[in-house]
């Protein structure tokens, strides 16, 4: 949890490994799923973890997870036993793992179904261990004193009430879960031979649960079972085989080894870190909230010190911003600090450019690295010992570096802290990332409006200088055959000329813009929305975009693209009247 929890708070594009946390949290994935399902009804339900953390999006993904680790805290303090807690995590995943290599085998068309329906198997057993508090314990003792697998539902009806198997399946039921899944978790305990001819998936999930329980399986048994899926029993050994240092290895990283039996009573928590985690995330969300509040970007950078300043206690601290063109840290002036300041990350050793260079926290108290030349001004500057830096990064992009005057006795504290650092430097960064991209993305569409009015003007110009040059026509006429007026047509003449001169001048007023490179489809993108709001949709006219990805940047000429787009879909949507289609498509490699 403590891993999801920082991969959530930086801007990590890592879907596989946002995958394999979630895929070892059977509570997690099942809410995750709730979560998606639930949001695509009546659409078909997805039982894919990929697909669903696609679907949900960053944002959603972050509140589950803190919500999760918030209850798995609460789920500590009421005393759930822990050692049950790891043993239902054990059995887990060794029956998702079993599972989806059984399906490999048989050629089940998708293998993370299975995995799914291993992980999600024993829910039930939760459920019950909720409602009571001896239940963890007694489920264990009814597994270990059944003579069969098929013998436990039974118990737990007599002794709890309910049984494991239909409480998971009605939990699944309830959280829209595809019916198939339901299925197999209510139907994992019963007799392998009532499980002959049915689906693949209620057959898989039957074997690998037998196979994954503590106590070996009888050769009865696994001859049983083999007949379920055609298989030789020395085939489903060889696969408990196969999947055994991957899922050992995996509850070693997790930390739910099986303990001895001097140690099973006493107590110990899941995760030490996570109510740390938990309590430092809160402190982040109202950092958050405070770097929400900067009134556009050029603020940020005195926010972002100033939050700082709250929450590590630095007395001087200071935000460089990092310039992608040219690799440059800027510190620009502001009421502490009125001059600006400027490092190269590729001049002299400091450490400023170790942080840019590694992506972590360093300082210049490092005995055993000398000083820069930046490093001994700034700390001068600042009237301190020596500089501490840490970089802010919204996923791969660098957006600055804050820098903060320091003693010696400051680093054990925010060595100690630096969890906290970490989570604080990601906030800070994409806060400011997506400031950035709002303020970009805003002033396109004030770009476009105007282009639009702009072409509305050329349009009424243009109709207004029809009727002018007919106008002057027309007096040049007059004036040879009414010789007596000849002076005040001419007069009339020269004025509709000076006229039509003025209109020529607001159509032609504008400053050409300087030239960059830009990426056609976003060009195309923004422009579109205005088109469809403005020329489209009040005519019942649906537009659509079919753009082609990976299209190299064109070096010039936007405001043409720009022009000739609103031309087309104009000319299209004046063609069309009410109702109609348009399209617009980009394709590589087309030659004229």
């Amino acid at each position: 949890m403590d891993a999801l929890l920082e991969i959530c708070e930086s801007r990590s594009d890592d879907i596989r490994k946002r995958v394999q946390l979630i895929g070892h949290d059977p509570v997690l994935s099942l809410r995750l799923f709730a979560t998606t399902n639930n949001s695509l009804d009546p659409l078909p339900q997805l039982s894919d973890l990929q697909q669903a953390l696609q679907f949900i999006g960053p944002a959603t993904l972050r509140t589950l997870v803190v919500t999760s680790a918030l209850q798995q805290v609460a789920t500590q303090r009421e005393g759930f036993p822990t050692s049950a807690l790891k043993r239902f995590w054990r059995h887990s995943l060794r029956c998702a793992y079993l599972a989806r290599q059984l399906a490999q085998i048989t050629r089940f068309p998708n293998p993370e179904t299975a995995y799914l329906a291993g992980l999600l198997h024993d829910l039930g057993k939760l459920a019950l261990s909720a409602r009571q508090a001896a239940a963890p314990d007694e489920i264990h003792t009814l597994s270990c004193i059944a003579h069969t697998l098929s013998e436990v539902p039974e118990l737990e009806q007599r002794l709890l009430g309910a049984d494991h198997c239909m409480l998971g399946a009605a939990l699944l039921d309830t959280w829209k879960l595809p019916l198939l899944l339901g299925d197999a978790i209510r139907y994992h305990h019963l007799p392998a031979c009532e499980l002959r001819g049915a689906h693949p998936l209620l057959r898989l999930l039957h074997v690998a649960n037998a196979l994954s329980q503590e106590t070996e399986c009888s050769e009865t048994a696994l001859v049983e079972e083999g007949e379920l899926l055609d298989l030789n029993p020395s085939v489903l050994e060889q696969a408990r085989v196969a999947i055994k240092p991957l899922v050992e290895s995996l509850i070693s990283e997790l930390g739910i080894i099986a303990p001895d039996a001097a140690s099973e009573t006493r107590p110990a928590p899941v995760c030490a870190s996570l109510p740390d985690s938990v309590h430092e995330l809160a402190l982040i969300d109202a950092i958050r909230n405070q770097l929400s509040n900067a009134e556009d970007a050029s603020k940020m950078p005195e926010t972002i010190a100033r939050c700082a300043t709250m929450l590590f206690a630095l007395t001087e601290a200071h935000f460089f911003h990092h310039d992608a063109r040219t690799g440059l840290l800027h510190h620009h002036p502001s009421p502490k600090w009125r001059d600006s300041f400027t490092i190269d990350p590729a001049g002299a050793a400091n450490a400023f450019q170790r942080a840019v260079q590694e992506r972590r926290i360093h300082h210049s108290l490092e005995s055993e690295i000398p000083l820069g030349i930046v490093d001994q001004q700034l700390a001068r500057q600042w009237g301190s010992e020596g500089v501490w830096c840490l970089p802010l990064c919204a996923g791969d992009r660098l957006m600055g570096v804050l820098g903060a005057g320091i003693a010696r006795p400051q680093l054990p504290r925010l060595q100690a802290r630096e969890g906290l650092l970490r989570r604080f430097a990601a906030a800070a960064a994409m806060t400011f990332d997506d400031l950035n991209r709002r303020e970009i993305q805003q002033r396109r569409v004030r770009e476009d409006q105007e282009l639009l009015q702009r072409q509305h003007l050329r349009a009424v110009l243009h109709e207004a200088s029809n009727p002018l040059t007919v106008l002057c026509n027309s007096l040049y006429v007059l004036t040879a055959k009414v010789e007596e007026h000849a002076e005040e047509m001419r007069v009339l003449r020269e004025e509709a000329e000076r006229a039509g001169r003025i209109l020529q001048h607001f159509a032609e007023a504008e400053e050409p813009l300087a030239e960059s490179s830009f990426d056609l489809n976003s060009t195309i993108r923004d422009l579109a929305r205005v088109l469809d709001e403005a020329l489209c949709r009040p005519h019942g006219i649906g537009l659509s975009l079919n753009l082609q990805e990976g299209l190299a940047p064109l070096m010039q000429g936007r405001d043409a693209v720009r022009q000739i787009l609103l031309n087309l879909v104009r000319n299209a949507a004046e063609a069309l009247g009410e109702r109609g289609h348009i399209s617009v498509t980009t394709q590589d490699g087309i030659n004229l």
